[in-house]
């Protein structure tokens, strides 16, 4: 597992991206901005967790006036069958 914090200035965007072989989570921190999911667009703000799939497509725009805040946590997938 690898957890990362990243903040983005008013109008910064972070690029549509896949994590293969990862599942994601991102916790809003502080501030609102537009999480894009497979090009479907959805608002968030402070205190929302978005989770996505190895096989999504994810990125982030920051649209507010404020800086945006995010915690995200990259959860290895295991092979093993149990």
């Amino acid at each position: 597992m690898t957890a990362v914090p990243l903040l983005f200035l008013p109008g910064q965007k972070l690029p549509a991206h896949k994590h293969p072989g990862a599942e994601v989570y991102l916790f809003v921190v502080s501030g609102n901005g537009t999480m894009i999911i497979d090009g479907k667009e959805t608002e968030v703000t402070e205190t929302d967790v978005i989770h996505t799939s190895d096989e999504e497509e994810l990125s982030f725009a920051n649209t507010s006036s404020d800086r945006v805040s995010l915690y995200v946590v990259l959860n290895k997938l295991s092979n093993k069958k149990i």
